[in-house]
């Protein structure tokens, strides 16, 4: 009977174990949207990320097509220190080895200067800000707007600008109000693919 017990105990110590290292993982990537004045077609990006490839001194940020990128900002996560970055197209950053070798050669990254290369069992925490114009994934309607972009990572969240309430919501999303009043929606994607985030909000009286 006591065999059995230290038997239990010792599953279910291991089970939260394995949930914690889960957590941890699933908690690796985060992007946050803030959506500006629709008729800017522009939103603020800012992409919480970890690497944990052994030597690596680069990290690619690829630039979605369609979008153009400005206010570039990165910061090391562990020291708050500025990082180097330049954007390089798809042929240099293949030739890095840090790329998948079948991104286009006129695809386009921001390629961020590590402090130091990632150590073995190790890994680098970045934090990347930007803005993206995209007229396409963010425009005016029928006096309010839409956001409509597959998003890829597993969470997100889109603030909407403000002054404008949310009505429609093509995938499932937890919505909140931040302490300045402007609506959140957060997206925790469990699929393989791309989710299809589809955001449509009004402006308030």
């Amino acid at each position: 009977m006591i065999d059995s017990l230290v038997a239990m105990k010792t599953l279910a110590l291991l089970l939260v174990g394995m949930a914690g290292m889960l957590t941890v993982r699933a908690a690796d990537e985060l992007t946050v949207y803030e959506l500006l004045a629709p008729a800017t077609h522009q939103f603020a990006i800012v992409y919480d990320v970890s690497t944990a490839r052994e030597g690596a001194q680069y990290f690619f940020n690829p630039i979605r097509p369609g979008s153009v990128s400005t206010k570039e900002r990165v910061i090391d996560r562990a020291t708050g220190k500025e990082l180097e970055f330049d954007e390089v197209d798809g042929r240099t950053a293949k030739a890095s080895g840090f790329v998948n070798s079948r991104a286009a050669d006129t695809a386009k990254f921001i390629r961020v200067r590590l402090l130091k290369p990632v150590p073995k069992g190790g890994e680098a925490r970045i934090r990347i800000y930007k803005t993206y114009t995209d007229a396409e994934s963010y425009y005016e309607k029928d006096g309010g707007f839409v956001f409509d972009r597959p998003l890829g990572i597993k969470r997100n969240v889109v603030v909407l600008p403000r002054g404008y309430e949310l009505i429609g919501c093509a995938s499932p999303g937890i919505v909140s109000t931040g302490a300045d009043g402007r609506i959140r929606v957060s997206f925790l994607n469990d699929r393989d693919d791309q989710l299809p985030v589809k955001i449509t909000g009004r402006r308030l009286p």
